[in-house]
């Protein structure tokens, strides 16, 4: 099957000069694959937003810049944020699809969540109030609390990071595989919502 993303724009490393090629305008923010350096992009300018961001390599289905299908839909992996959160660490794939809606794709050992940024204008929460085993809005059971510390990112992503940052985060679990999850950062809350599926049924294209 043929691939159906194109690159949308080029740009140059403020640091090193090389081409950068990014596949969605939204980008607010890339890792130069020449000299890493993390490049910070507004209004058609750039300018260099910090340290290097270098991950280990990790063994996965997904790549960067290479798409996938998954329920008969194309996705291309834009980018990859590395969390630590105690315990281990997830990566968050940030994915637009041929119809250049933004999706993420959280990956934590094998289990995978495929969701969308939603809004809660309807929904006030107190965060602090927030326990395991709560219910939400008469549908949501609280069924995780922690904090998520950034390692680092690859790629180009939508939103700026830097490696030490850190939130609070809530996962939320509802009917049918349906997952919600609460991001509580200085900058607000943040809220996406999608489901649970699975790594078999993601299948790699050329």
């Amino acid at each position: 099957m043929s691939n159906t993303f194109t690159v949308e724009k080029h740009f140059n490393c403020p640091q090193c000069g090389d081409s950068l090629a990014l596949h969605f305008t939204h980008v607010k923010l890339v890792l130069c694959d020449s000299c890493k350096s993390t490049i910070f992009l507004e209004n058609d300018a750039t300018r260099l937003a910090g340290d290097s961001s270098v991950l280990s390599p990790e063994i996965s289905i997904i790549h960067l810049n290479i798409p996938f299908m998954y329920a008969q839909k194309q996705y291309l992996p834009l980018g990859k944020i590395r969390y630590s959160y105690g315990r281990g660490f997830w990566e968050e794939w940030w994915l637009k699809d041929s119809a250049n809606k933004e999706y993420w794709m959280s990956i934590d050992e094998g289990d995978v969540v495929l969701e969308q940024s939603i809004t809660l204008d309807s929904k006030p929460i107190e965060w602090s109030s927030l326990v395991v085993g709560q219910i939400l809005w008469d549908a949501w059971l609280v069924t995780e609390l922690g904090t998520a510390t950034c390692e680092g990112f690859e790629g180009s992503l939508p939103k700026y990071v830097s490696k030490g940052s850190a939130y609070a985060y809530a996962h939320l679990s509802g009917k049918d595989a349906q997952l919600m999850t609460l991001e509580n950062a200085n900058d607000g809350l943040e809220a996406y919502q999608g489901k649970w599926i699975s790594l078999f049924d993601i299948k790699e294209m050329g």
